[in-house]
């Protein structure tokens, strides 16, 4: 006997698996035995659940024998779609009742379904063909015993409810098919969403840029389901970001470099999409191919300007297409905007904290002794807060407020700050008042209010003993107590008119021996935790910068 054909090979009569599998189900609950035909009368499936009776005595007959034109051939060649269902009695006992698959006017395909006869009975016509069939006529009679009988009309009937049902379950595959692909657009749209959604949510201009392109391109790694993402800035777009790609594909440096020139170059004279399915093949891109297979990179443009790009590689289990490439030219457009704003951020940083460093020069100028006090003070409040578990955006600030700490020195006499012998009483009452002249000028400046607590309260002492306000303990801020260790710690280190500087050594046993009294204990912990060579190195570094503004002031000095 002919093997079955399997279900998928109904595919091309366009009827999907799980609708025969249910149709053939329904058949087989009233004694009916499912089959699809071709058109050309061969079969396509059959139900190979259904009653032994079928599947060892019908369905031989209606295959007929290997290399010769099926039975059904004939019959089903002359189907008319307009006529839905017609009946054959070519096997004794058995009644066919045909119903044609049709679409666009054609037959596609045609359902067979058999039915036992009420005709069936063992006589000379039967025996002859179960002899030809290579069947036992007693088991063949015993096994239609149990299969229902269907006169023509009955199964006229039967067909065509059956005819409604196709109609229907083919109706109910293809609405499923649509929701399906419906649900797959809204669950990537959904996800292309939130990620842009996510983008925008970290756009804080004051976050790095290497953070913010780390975090994009894992996001859009997972969304878009592929081995790597990396991102090209230009570097004259003031933001200090070399090449960088992320995921399983590691690039050398060499290549990494070599493949951000020909991006950057691509897009300067093309600022659309680039899509390469065969790395292999590009001429251009050759030297990539012994790493990725495919590339999609996008470029980041403002106004007219490409800022730089952002590319992708190998896509997980498909190549890249069209939708990949719309959703990374939003996710581009999005990272552009960031990038905008924050060169235009870096911009007034910079500009500002140049304008912060030349005030604070200014105050230095008027005291050769404490040249380069202002930065390192800055520097080590830094280290100190980052010690103490702040994170690096407090620090930052930190850093700030320790390098305008003594901005109120500006309103002492020259004479006070330099005086080399000991100060009277009213001239250290002038020195104290220093840290609320300080206050004063930096209040109206919006933008460093949350600096002034340290510049004002950078002398109270732990003990409550210091001023402008006497306060003590957790009541100074902590920004004041950050300041006031790193204050006094740069003051032992320097030298002076009166003492030497102090060696670092002895200056850090002055800091645990202070530490509960003017120095808060636990900011004193962290700050004898710090690497002495690593603070030996730093005051080192600015010794140099210190020493050329010295003879600078003493150059001005000696022309007036």
């Amino acid at each position: 006997m002919t093997q079955p054909l399997s279900i998928s090979a109904a595919g091309s009569v366009g009827v999907p698996a799980p609708v025969l599998e249910n149709l053939a189900a329904r058949m087989r609950q009233c004694g009916l035995f499912l089959t699809l035909l071709r058109s050309d009368g061969s079969l396509a499936y059959h139900d190979p659940s259904t009653e032994p009776f079928f599947l060892k005595f019908v369905l031989p007959a209606m295959q007929g024998d290997p290399g010769s034109r099926p039975p059904l051939a004939e019959p089903a060649a002359a189907m008319n779609p307009a006529s839905p269902i017609a009946l054959w009695s070519m096997i004794p006992g058995v009644i066919i009742a045909a119903v044609p698959h049709v679409e666009r006017r054609a037959i596609r395909g045609i359902f067979a379904i058999a039915a036992k006869a009420h005709t069936f009975r063992q006589n000379d016509e039967l025996l002859r063909f179960c002899e030809r069939a290579g069947v036992d006529s007693t088991w063949l009679q015993h096994q239609a015993d149990v299969v229902p009988s269907y006169g023509e009309e009955s199964l006229q009937r039967q067909a065509r409810l059956f005819l409604g049902m196709v109609r229907d379950q083919l109706r109910l595959a293809s609405l499923e098919q649509e929701l399906e692909m419906l649900s797959a657009q809204l669950a990537n749209s959904y996800e292309e969403l939130s990620l842009i959604y996510q983008l925008s949510g970290g756009m804080k201009v004051n976050r790095s840029a290497g953070d913010f392109f780390r975090q994009a391109c894992l996001d859009v790694m997972q969304v878009m389901d592929i081995r790597a993402m990396g991102v090209v800035l230009r570097g004259d777009g003031g933001l200090d970001q070399p090449p960088a790609v992320y995921g399983s594909i590691d690039l050398p440096r060499s290549t990494l470099e070599r493949l951000a020139d020909h991006l950057l170059e691509f897009f300067s004279h093309r600022p659309g999409p680039l899509q390469v399915n065969q790395i292999e093949k590009d001429r251009h891109l050759s030297f990539l191919s012994a790493h990725a297979r495919q590339l999609l990179a996008v470029p980041l443009v403002r106004g007219q300007q490409v800022l730089g790009c952002l590319f992708a590689l190998d896509k997980n289990h498909d190549e890249f297409n069209s939708v990949d490439s719309k959703l990374l030219t939003s996710i581009s457009n999005e990272s552009a905007v960031y990038l905008e704003n924050a060169m235009l951020f870096e911009d007034v940083h910079g500009l500002m904290m140049g304008l912060l460093h030349s005030l604070t020069s200014a105050v230095d100028a008027k005291d050769a002794y404490t040249c380069g006090h202002s930065e390192r003070v800055a520097l080590l409040s830094r280290q100190l807060a980052l010690a103490a578990g702040l994170p690096e955006p407090e620090a930052d600030r930190v850093y700030m407020a320790g390098l305008l700490h003594d901005v109120g020195k500006i309103g002492v006499p020259e004479a006070v700050l330099q005086k080399a012998g000991r100060l009277t009483p009213e001239e250290f009452d002038q020195i104290k008042k220093h840290p609320e002249i300080g206050a004063r000028i930096l209040r109206d400046i919006r933008q460093i209010e949350d600096i002034i607590p340290g510049v004002l309260h950078h002398h109270e002492r732990y003990d409550g003993k210091g001023y402008p306000a006497g306060l003590a303990g957790e009541d100074i801020p902590r920004m004041g107590r950050i300041i006031c260790l790193a204050d006094c710690f740069d003051a032992m280190t320097s030298s002076r008119t009166y003492r030497k500087a102090l060696p670092l050594e002895v200056a850090m046993t002055e800091i645990h021996r202070c530490a509960g009294t003017q120095f808060d204990p636990r900011l004193a912990d962290a700050f004898l935790k710090l690497s002495t060579a690593e603070l030996r190195d730093m005051l080192k570094n600015h010794s140099v910068a210190a020493r050329t503004l010295l003879d600078l002031q003493q150059s001005i000095r000696s022309a007036a």
